[in-house]
């Protein structure tokens, strides 16, 4: 028997299938930031991001109005896109983020089996398993949840407020449905 919840995922899901593949069309928010993804992407690794960005209910925060930072990091070598409300304040802000590494990363392999041990296991796409691992089963408690997967070489997290779980599991899937961004790295190689 399908609960409330496990019926909302499967059409979400149901949903996110019927998208198109092709170019990869990530949500409005990020396309102003394109281009310094795309440049510093780190090598062998590839950045994928979701269609649409979901963050709570009606009256909640407005994806648009969020602030955007990319974040690469050279050690270990990875991409991260995170979401804030602020740019700076007493408070944290941090929305959520989403982060691309290499497979052959130890850090990024350690991650993922700590997922693979302790998180659900989700099916994002027909082949690509992701694992769902939530803030409040974590020790100590921690206010985000994440769902890690490996693919295209690559492990992916999406990493949200504990409260937007529904949210996370539509983005991780529309993350893994999308084309991964074509890095200047990758478009170099193709202009040779």
């Amino acid at each position: 028997m399908i609960n409330r919840y496990g019926l909302m995922v499967l059409t979400g899901l149901a949903v996110l299938g019927n998208a198109g593949a092709g170019v990869a069309m990530p949500a409005d928010v990020f396309l102003p930031h394109l281009d310094r993804i795309r440049q510093t992407t780190p090598p062998n690794t590839v950045m994928r991001l979701p269609a649409t960005v979901l963050l709570g209910g009606p009256g909640s925060l407005n994806p648009n109005e969020l602030l955007i930072r990319v974040l690469p990091t050279s050690s270990p070598p990875r991409m991260t896109v995170s979401l804030f409300t602020c740019a700076s304040g007493p408070f944290p802000c941090l929305v959520g983020s989403f982060t691309a590494e290499n497979a052959g990363s130890v850090n990024a392999q350690r991650e993922l089996s700590r997922h693979q041990l302790m998180a659900t296991p989700i099916t994002l796409t027909p082949g690509v398993q992701g694992f769902l691992l939530e803030g409040t089963s974590q020790t100590p408690p921690s206010d985000f949840s994440s769902v890690m997967w490996q693919q295209d070489d690559t492990v992916y997290t999406v990493s949200f407020l504990a409260a937007e779980r529904q949210n996370i599991l539509f983005m991780a899937a529309s993350m893994a449905k999308e084309e991964p961004l074509q890095t200047a790295q990758a478009q170099r190689s193709l202009s040779q």
